[in-house]
């Protein structure tokens, strides 16, 4: 899978590389194998108040909003045409909520911008965590691979 970014906030250095890492963990072992291009955007809080308003209706503030492309959300479902280079999905990610969230939990801001990469991708597989049941579930699959990520770095 190729991961792109782009910016409007901007993250700690090396935080991209911990991303990409983080993608490669949540796609591991997956069947079939996603493929395509999955685009990160850091930007804020702001905007993705904003894009909850457009999208989801709710005005709000948020950390992360995954965007799915093609025609299926279902988890294990990856269509995509012969070449594979198509986009997969999206992920808005607010740098400047992820310090908030940082010092609040006692993490490095670095660390917590790969939690919410996970947990993007997560939703991207189809993870959903509006439900208590379904949120626990979520984050049994999520911890372990943030751990995994930043355990060997210097976060």
């Amino acid at each position: 899978m190729k991961i792109l970014f782009a910016a409007r906030g901007t993250p700690p250095a090396g935080v991209e590389n911990l991303a990409r890492r983080a993608v490669r963990r949540v796609f591991a072992g997956r069947r079939p194998v996603p493929r395509g291009e999955m685009n990160i955007v850091w930007t804020t809080r702001e905007d993705l108040r904003r894009m909850n308003r457009r999208f989801r209706r709710t005005d709000r503030f948020t950390d992360v909003i995954a965007f799915r492309h093609g025609p299926s959300g279902v988890m294990g479902e990856f269509p995509l045409g012969p070449r594979g280079d198509e986009p997969f999905g999206d992920l808005y990610i607010a740098v400047d909520q992820a310090r908030v969230n940082a010092r609040r939990f006692g993490v490095s801001p670095a660390e917590e911008l790969v939690r919410l990469v996970v947990h993007g991708s997560l939703h991207l597989l189809g993870y959903t965590d509006y439900e208590p049941a379904e949120k626990a579930r979520m984050w049994a699959a999520q911890e372990p691979i943030v751990q995994c990520v930043v355990k060997n770095a210097s976060v």
